[in-house]
């Protein structure tokens, strides 16, 4: 689906198809070959399938084609489900216009044609609609990593909190530690890919002649990208530790059990010894014609499970 936006007044319309204005964006949403060709054909070079927006070579997301900027990052979507899913997106920077290419919904893709008129540089180039584009990416990824870093600290709260964990609060902690380490990853991945998107584009506006205002705010997303790639590193190793925590408290408890184990197994190893010395069938054991006998075996068999308690507990291993 390709969608073109025009600029009207201080914002952006969506172009009509029998609408013959410019469009200073056009946006393609899952394009087919058809779509591509189309686009290619309009914009004077080719624009790079999926298969090619998938590359992971830094030399095939960032290079110039003709002297156009072709860049591609990878951007996190929420589906129905709130599970993220990331997909690449491309920019290509025209002398007038502003194509991208994407196979999925990130959503200021959804938010910004409505308050691009509102950005902080507004929207009358196409560079001034690509950094307002890139500002309104930079505070969903921001808005990320915040929830993400409250989802951790909630499991965080739970794993170290004074309250005893079952077995299937476990399991549920290690699902979830694992949900959200993978969330933060991909983040990080995202912020990569911007970060290296943004340091190709800064001198891609120097040679422009770029607006002094719009290069000083390229710089300003570039150090709030690192800065969110710094705070998702510093949850991504929260998750570490968080992960290796409970894995240590399910290890603790496993050996807390074997303990009891092994309590009880020497607690009645000496009754155990004494019961089978009187079980053999010998003919000449003086003890089994005493009328005594029978009380001292069992009293001998309670203080030879009873002492061993008895030492555990002082040498403080109960």
């Amino acid at each position: 689906m390709i969608t073109a936006y025009a600029r009207e007044g201080e914002g952006l319309r969506v172009l009509d198809n029998g609408d013959a204005t410019a469009p200073i964006w056009v946006d393609l949403f899952q394009p087919d070959g058809g779509e591509l060709a189309l686009m290619s054909g309009r914009a004077g070079i080719d624009l790079p399938t999926r298969a090619d927006q998938e590359e992971i070579e830094q030399s095939s997301r960032l290079y110039l084609e003709e002297g156009v900027p072709v860049m591609t990052v990878l951007l996190p979507s929420r589906t129905g489900g709130e599970m993220m899913q990331m997909g690449p997106v491309t920019f290509i920077l025209r002398p007038a216009q502003l194509i991208t290419i994407r196979h999925h919904a990130p959503r200021p893709f959804e938010t910004f044609p409505a308050r691009a008129g509102r950005s902080s540089l507004g929207c009358a180039t196409a560079e001034a609609v690509l950094v307002g584009l890139l500002e309104d990416i930079i505070d969903r990824l921001a808005d990320i990593t915040e929830q993400s870093g409250r989802e951790i600290d909630v499991i965080s709260r739970r794993v170290f909190g004074p309250d005893k964990m079952s077995t299937e609060d476990h399991r549920s902690a290690l699902r979830e530690i694992g949900a959200s380490d993978t969330r933060v990853m991909h983040l990080r991945e995202s912020l990569m890919t911007l970060e290296r998107m943004l340091g190709f584009l800064m001198p891609v506006f120097d040679k422009m002649r770029t607006a002094k205002a719009l290069r000083a705010m390229l710089k300003t997303h570039y150090r709030d990208a690192r800065t969110i790639a710094e705070q998702a590193s510093y949850l991504q190793q929260k998750t570490a530790l968080l992960l290796e925590a409970t894995l240590g408290m399910i290890n603790i408890e496993q050996s807390a059990i074997i303990k009891i184990f092994s309590v009880v197994a020497v607690a009645f190893l000496p009754p155990t010894l004494v019961a089978s010395i009187y079980g053999m069938n010998f003919t000449h054991m003086p003890e089994l014609d005493w009328p005594l006998g029978y009380p001292l075996a069992l009293v001998l068999m309670i203080c030879s499970a009873v002492g061993p308690m008895w030492f555990f507990r002082r040498r403080g291993w109960l």
